[in-house]
């Protein structure tokens, strides 16, 4: 018979969905999903906790974006910001390497090369935009009205643009320049609406 008792990375979806309570959570995210010897990869959460069977790498270490999305929402959701961001910055290795590499995005990545699998410029493989804005405390409203909250945890300062709007988060300080020139700067951790209207 088959065996499916193996765990896969659906089984994480709970924290998207808020089911679990705090401790529960805790326990999901340090001894499973940031368990290296389970779904803590170089370039992602894989559909599968590490095997040791060589036939089914291709499969099981394959790291399907828009399941790391809801994963990674979960972690936002349950105030696990670091724990999110590290697995933006793995996925998003993914992604910069393939597009430098053959300038295409892929339907999945590989967990431990990066290596994209599968169909070429496929949606799903798509960097997940907003769930790195969401992260990165990032809310554009309007060209001229933006959220700010937190801080920049990313190992790298990130500039956004949107329609004249540039929003530049730093370590410790966020500046913001509207299109009519108007620059505004806070210091970090800041919770704010920054607006020109």
């Amino acid at each position: 018979t088959v065996d499916l008792t193996i765990a896969d990375h659906t089984l994480l979806l709970p924290i998207w969905a808020g089911i679990p309570n705090k401790e529960e959570a805790q326990a999901l995210v340090y001894r499973t999903i940031m368990n290296a010897d389970l779904f803590d990869h170089p370039y992602g959460i894989p559909a599968l906790p590490r095997l040791f069977i060589p036939e089914a790498d291709g499969v099981s270490y394959s790291v399907h974006l828009p399941w790391n999305h809801l994963i990674g929402e979960g972690l936002l959701a349950y105030g696990y910001k670091r724990e999110a961001v590290r697995l933006i910055v793995h996925i998003m290795n993914a992604v910069i390497q393939n597009l430098k590499k053959s300038q295409s995005f892929y339907k999945t990545y590989h967990a431990e090369t990066g290596a994209g699998q599968g169909e070429r410029n496929a949606l799903q493989g798509l960097a997940p935009l907003g769930l790195f804005l969401d992260a990165l405390g990032v809310k554009i409203e309007s060209p001229t009205r933006v959220i700010l909250t937190g801080e920049n945890l990313f190992p790298w300062p990130v500039t956004v643009k949107y329609k004249g709007l540039t929003v530049t988060r730093l370590m410790g300080q966020s500046e913001v320049i509207f299109p009519n020139g108007q620059p505004a700067i806070l210091n970090d951790p800041s919770n704010a609406v920054v607006s020109c209207e």
